[in-house]
């Protein structure tokens, strides 16, 4: 049995993850802003399925939030309701389209995408590194972090921060020795409320990605992108020249 916490868990890829966890007889804490969303949850999985309230988007102890209610302050509550843990799965999230850069949503984005994130992360850290048994983080990313996507382009540019940073991290695990993975999924569009009333091309099914991002972060895989259509799209765009990419029209 694994001790799991899950960020951004009330619906979509996160909720499926806790889902499919605790139906294996793992624990599994869950954390989100909507609250009565993580209670349908443990109402399916009483047992193997505990809730918290989390907004990643809450100030941290430094910048003069309340240290409870940070997001590393409800990670170690979180840590300690589990008795430790084996895998934290952040996949907690926002982007929108912005062409006009309005602000509160740039703000958002940076928010809960860089800020939320490496607060979280450095908490698994300072958990991980000493622990005594192996521990993984892993984040859900995006293939939007390929490349700058000017309707998106605060959502492009964090996910490629967290993209660096699991990067920064493997390389700090390998030099000081840490029994931990860092595990990157970058999945293509999945058929979630994040593209709700969007027509992409080549959208996934949530089972079908949820099970395909499980797989992933199960076998320890440092970086994976979801699917393997995706792989090639994505691959595709690396060829392009810029000059033509900055032409291209993406909405």
């Amino acid at each position: 049995m694994k001790k799991i916490v899950i960020f951004g868990a009330s619906s979509g890829i996160g909720a499926e993850l806790a889902k499919s966890y605790a139906a294996e007889g793992n624990m599994v804490a869950v954390a989100a802003r909507r609250e009565e969303m993580l209670k349908e949850l443990q109402r399916e999985y009483p047992i193997n399925i505990i809730t918290f309230r989390a907004d990643l988007q809450a100030l941290p102890q430094e910048e003069g939030g309340n240290p409870e209610e940070s997001p590393r302050g409800r990670f170690l509550e979180m840590l300690e309701a589990l008795g430790g843990v084996d895998l934290v799965i952040y996949c907690s999230g926002v982007g929108k389209q912005n062409a006009q850069l309005e602000m509160p949503i740039e703000y958002s984005t940076i928010n809960v995408n860089v800020k939320g994130f490496t607060a979280i992360a450095a908490a698994v850290v300072e958990y991980g590194s000493t622990a005594g048994h192996h521990v993984q983080f892993a984040t859900i990313s995006s293939i939007a972090s390929n490349r700058g996507i000017g309707i998106s382009a605060s959502y492009s540019a964090t996910k490629m921060y967290q993209v660096r940073y699991m990067e920064s991290l493997r390389q700090l695990a390998a030099v000081k020795g840490w029994n931990m993975t860092f595990t990157t999924i970058k999945p293509g569009f999945v058929a979630t409320d994040f593209i709700k009333g969007r027509n992409y091309p080549l959208t996934m099914q949530l089972p079908y990605a949820s099970q395909r991002i499980k797989k992933a972060i199960d076998a320890r895989k440092h970086t994976a992108t979801i699917d393997w259509k995706w792989a090639i799209v994505t691959a595709l765009w690396s060829l392009i020249p810029n000059w033509l990419w900055y032409k291209l029209k993406i909405s």
